[in-house]
């Protein structure tokens, strides 16, 4: 593992809440009961218009750094920037299919 993705990971564990108690060990945990029913499995999200995606942008440091070069020149969060780049390149990608 290379030391910034270490270290990424250790400052995402660092802003976590610390726990201030040890959770209490409850006796009935032992016997745990089955349900007599399974419940169905459902997922009532829109998947159709989806409101999240996961960017990942693997070894490409050179898009992070111009994202967050560009969102500072246009006075923009890196969110708002990264959404207003991608509409711009998907337009000008269709325009190339029409």
């Amino acid at each position: 593992m290379d030391r910034a993705r270490e270290e990424a990971i250790e400052a995402f564990g660092n802003g976590a809440e610390p726990l201030l108690a040890p959770p209490a060990v409850s006796v009935a945990k032992a016997a745990l009961a089955r349900p007599s029913v399974t419940p169905q499995l459902g997922d009532a999200r829109d998947k159709t218009n989806p409101r999240t995606m996961l960017l990942r942008f693997d070894e490409d440091r050179e898009l992070v750094d111009l994202l967050a070069e560009v969102a500072s020149l246009e006075g923009r969060k890196k969110h708002p920037m990264a959404l207003r780049a991608l509409r711009i390149g998907l337009e000008r990608v269709r325009e190339g299919y029409q």
